[in-house]
């Protein structure tokens, strides 16, 4: 009887261990650097963004949005939708190229559903949109940029003096700047979105985030 209460707490114990250990966090934020020990990179999180990591194993690991933003006028007067520019960097194990990876998102885009993983997070599978690609380098690293858009229609309600207000329609589109990173057996996916509106006041931000990520040798 021991030697049954011994094994099953064995069993319990070894069974706890694995989960904790699937469970690990592997990026870590401290002192406003990002870092991913599973990946080996680190990125300075700038002091007008916040970041946030995400449970894990996940192929979603960090995520930054832009505190001090601006809105279209419209909406700042009358109130309505807007997109928070912001930043997603995404992981995962793949063995093809990033052209490979490129055409999964035309695909998906084509589609509308898409069964890798990162593809299907984008928010772009129901009104996305290929805009145009080409090689890169970041770094001395060579890479893949994807430009795509999403297209939006929203509504807001201006006040003409009657009980229900005027419609006002705003139709514009989000730019969703995309780069793929292969390193070793991984694909790195960084994904930058913003309303087109405001893409030159948040490009180049997009841009020194991007080119701030720094990669161990492992």
């Amino acid at each position: 009887m021991r030697k049954t209460v011994l094994f099953a707490a064995l069993i319990s114990i070894m069974t706890f261990s694995a989960a904790g250990a699937g469970k690990q966090k592997t990026v870590e934020i401290k002192d406003d650097i990002a870092g991913d020990s599973l990946y080996g990179w680190t990125m300075p999180i700038p002091r007008n963004w916040k970041s946030k990591s995400f449970n894990e194993p996940g192929v979603e690991r960090l995520f930054l949005q832009k505190k001090n933003y601006m809105i279209n006028s419209s909406v700042k007067i009358y109130g309505g939708d807007y997109t928070i520019p912001s930043v997603t960097i995404y992981i995962q194990e793949f063995n093809g190229t990033m052209e490979d990876f490129e055409n999964l998102i035309k695909k998906g885009l084509e589609e509308h559903r898409s069964d890798n993983l990162i593809v299907s997070k984008f928010g772009l599978l129901n009104e996305g949109e290929f805009i145009v690609s080409g090689d890169v380098s970041i770094n001395s690293i060579p890479a893949r940029q994807v430009y795509l858009k999403r297209n939006y229609t929203r509504i807001i309600i201006v006040p003409d003096g009657s009980a229900e207000g005027k419609e006002k329609i705003i139709r514009d589109h989000e730019v969703h700047e995309i780069y793929l990173i292969k390193r070793g057996g991984a694909m790195m996916v960084f994904q930058a979105l913003c309303e087109r509106e405001f893409y030159d006041v948040n490009g180049p931000e997009f841009q020194s985030l991007l080119t701030s990520i720094t990669f161990s040798d492992k």
